[in-house]
């Protein structure tokens, strides 16, 4: 059976885009509030057509969406599985599939080497290149590790495809972690 939702557009100029980052007491706060993503509802944006069933979509796709008649082509930036909608932003710029920061598990990060690093050198931060199948080019970041969450801070926004992928870590040009 088919389990039809809603396609909802959130345009780019959204004020969901212009948060203000709070003060806060140390790193591990701003980094946990810069990787949250942002939520949207169906009134952050306007109906642009309907679905046949959110398990068929990912974050950053773009085909398969099937509305016509815009500038840019729609991708989707949200899934909400329970209310059975799709959130799409338009064009490849979109700064809903944007981030600076990704928050990780600790059980997601698996080390090549045990005790290159202590945790002073972890919660500092640990400058890193990201390498993963989807880009050409490795990413600058900064891993930062704190009890049970891991953070990568790239130097300039990335796309949230990315998490969805495996990444190697490499410091020095060796490779020193996974995050699966």
């Amino acid at each position: 059976m088919v389990n039809k939702g809603q396609i909802v557009e959130i345009p780019a100029t959204s004020s969901l885009y212009n948060r203000v980052i709070p003060a806060v007491a140390n790193k591990k706060e701003l980094l946990s509030l810069k990787s949250q993503k942002s939520t949207y509802s169906l009134f952050d944006g306007f109906l642009v057509g309907e679905h046949s069933g959110v398990e068929h979509f990912k974050i950053g796709q773009r085909k398969g969406i099937k509305v016509g008649g815009k500038k840019e082509p729609l991708y989707v930036i949200a899934i909400d599985e329970n209310e059975n909608r799709l959130f799409v932003g338009a064009g490849e710029n979109h700064p809903g599939l944007w981030t600076e920061v990704f928050s990780f598990n600790q059980n997601n990060l698996h080390w090549k080497t045990d005790g290159i690093f202590n945790n002073e050198d972890l919660e500092s931060g640990i400058a890193v290149q990201v390498v993963s199948p989807i880009f050409d080019e490795e990413l600058t970041a900064k891993l930062y590790s704190f009890s049970n969450a891991v953070f990568l801070e790239f130097a300039k926004p990335t796309v949230l495809i990315l998490k969805d992928h495996d990444i190697e870590l490499m410091h020095n040009n060796s490779h020193i972690a996974d995050i699966k």
